[in-house]
């Protein structure tokens, strides 16, 4: 009986250990190789954005129009790559030799987040967001006929 226990207990540690190197290599496998690897992918993610000028002239932040059709105009790094976003939908135009770009573009009904994105020639990007509201109702006329109602009733 002792005898019995003794290699059940020899064959379970036989088996833990076989496991756990197997673990091991497969977690080696998958994680980088070495440390200089992982200072290289710091360094490129803090590069990535850069201190250059994005302005938007329109649209405005908030702003709720009637129209689908809005025109995303602003100024930037001059020859640059610029990548205008609606929810998942990208346009992409560039700026001219002053820095100037203009757009466009088609707004759904509702909310619509644009983001603007300028990517200069090494691959680093400013990026800007806007929320424009498309909406067929006057929201300010209500107010105020709201307002006329009650003063009338007092």
């Amino acid at each position: 009986m002792k005898k019995e226990i003794i290699i059940a207990i020899l064959i379970g540690l036989s088996l833990g250990l076989f496991i756990t190197y197997g673990v091991y290599q497969a977690k080696t496998g998958i994680s980088p190789k070495s440390n200089k690897d992982q200072n290289t992918l710091s360094i490129n993610t803090t590069e990535e954005e850069f201190a250059g000028e994005l302005v938007l002239n329109s649209p405005t932040n908030e702003t709720i129009q009637k129209e689908s059709s809005i025109s995303v105009s602003g100024t930037t790094l001059p020859d640059s790559f610029v990548v205008v976003f609606i929810g998942n939908e990208e346009n992409i135009t560039s700026s001219d030799s002053s820095g100037n770009f203009s757009i466009q573009l088609e707004l759904k009904d509702g909310a619509n987040v644009i983001t603007v994105v300028v990517l200069d020639e090494n691959g680093r990007s400013i990026k800007l967001e806007r929320t424009v509201i498309v909406s067929d109702e006057t929201l300010v006329e209500e107010a105020t006929d709201s307002a006329e109602n009650t003063s009338e009733s007092n």
